[in-house]
């Protein structure tokens, strides 16, 4: 079987899938991981101020061109595929006159995709491609819990393409977002992200996970503790509090199939 998780940034799918993607891994299925917005532009991080109002955005900007090599090596360490789709992130893209199309973290987190944004089109093109060359059995995309306008821009995309090829599309639950805390200055919740996804109907999908071994894949990731979590130990608490809800019992990762 192919497995194809769609993850709209550099971490998106080790925080929220890291647990599955192990799994099929230990029992040597093929994993593609196809990462579409993958480029910065230095030159764009003054438009994010260091402050309450913008969710400390400066921290990410400042260790963006460290990230594509920690995603390399999380998935030479798993023998995933990384496909790294060079679409610049929403922070970085420009309208037709050279100013930032989303210029404060209340636009970034509205869920609406701006009209002067390209980036839609082009996430077709790639996952068009893609999909000719990997036939994939399964497709991960995110539910867009927190309404990140890049996690919107995959999550539509993923209704796009259904039914038009043979094949399964899962959506997993953004992690942080899905504790509903964050963002900060508008925190969404799983039930919400719901309700926005009801094009289809879904059924919830329960994988046992190894949560060791997914927290060890997080930390590949080692620009985005920080901004983040803070620290190793925030993040181990973060897990087991999004695990917890899901079951008391055993820790899984929940996806949702679309039906």
């Amino acid at each position: 079987m192919i497995h194809l998780f769609l993850s709209p940034h550099l971490d998106d799918v080790a925080l929220s899938a890291g647990g599955l993607i192990y799994k099929l891994i230990s029992e040597n299925q093929k994993v593609i991981v196809l990462t579409f917005f993958t480029e910065h532009d230095q030159y764009l991080t003054s438009h994010y101020l260091d402050s309450v109002h913008n969710d400390n955005m400066n921290s990410f900007t400042k260790l963006y061109s460290k990230r594509i090599n920690e995603d390399i090596a999380f998935c030479n360490k798993l023998s995933a595929i990384p496909i790294h789709g060079k679409i610049l992130d929403c922070i970085y893209r420009v309208d037709q006159c050279g100013e930032p199309i989303y210029k404060h973290s209340a636009m970034i987190y509205s869920g609406l995709v701006h009209k002067s944004d390209y980036a839609s089109d082009m996430a077709e093109d790639l996952i068009n491609k893609t999909l000719s060359n990997y036939q994939p059995d399964y497709i991960y995309a995110p539910l867009g819990i927190g309404r990140h306008v890049d996690h919107i821009i995959i999550n539509n995309l993923a209704y796009n393409i259904k039914g038009s090829r043979n094949f399964k599309i899962l959506l997993y639950e953004d992690f942080p977002y899905v504790l509903g805390k964050y963002p900060t200055i508008n925190p969404d919740s799983l039930e919400s992200a719901l309700l926005r996804n009801n094009k289809f109907d879904k059924n919830a999908i329960l994988v046992d996970i190894d949560l060791k071994e997914k927290m060890q894949n997080i930390l590949f990731y080692e620009s985005q503790l920080e901004p983040l979590f803070d620290n190793k130990s925030n993040l181990l608490i973060s897990l087991k509090e999004y695990h917890h809800s899901i079951s008391k019992t055993q820790i899984q990762e929940r996806f949702w199939l679309i039906k």
